[in-house]
């Protein structure tokens, strides 16, 4: 990747909203060239400016929960995770593990009817949860250069 674009990235990633004058005066840039390479990365989906990142506690859903499964039928597990109502993220892994999901939960009724499924559960055979707080977020700069 060109170190150019790595700076736009970097700058997209502080502030998605930053106007495209705004992204040519912090790269160093013209004008015509950051608007080129923002849609190009728009166009071949390398980012979104039309998204956000929500505190879902300020929201209403204080529970956030980060469980790894291990399952003998994955593809039962997986489609029931995906169809799950309080799926934020859900990444298929290797290794001890077959799939992480992050959950979040209106309240404490809500994760316990989903603890008492994965206990009782015939397809999983491990679950490891972890309640989850926002520490860093969003924060990994692309690294690159000439």
């Amino acid at each position: 990747m060109k170190f150019d674009d790595v700076k736009l990235l970097n700058e997209i990633r502080k502030n998605s909203r930053s106007s495209l004058t705004a992204l040519a005066y912090k790269t160093d840039m013209p004008l015509s060239t950051v608007f080129k390479k923002v849609v190009r990365l728009e166009n071949s989906g390398v980012i979104s400016r039309n998204t956000a990142l929500i505190d879902f506690e300020k929201i209403g859903h204080p529970f956030k929960v980060g469980i790894f499964l291990s399952t003998n039928k994955r593809e039962d597990i997986e489609k029931y995770l995906r169809e799950h109502p309080s799926i934020n993220t859900l990444l298929k892994l290797s290794g001890d593990y077959d799939f992480y999901a992050e959950m979040v939960f209106r309240d404490l009724k809500h994760y316990q009817e989903f603890e008492l499924f994965m206990k009782n559960s015939k397809i999983v055979k491990r679950h490891s949860l972890h309640f989850l707080s926002g520490i860093r977020q969003e924060a990994f700069e692309i690294l690159g250069g000439p």
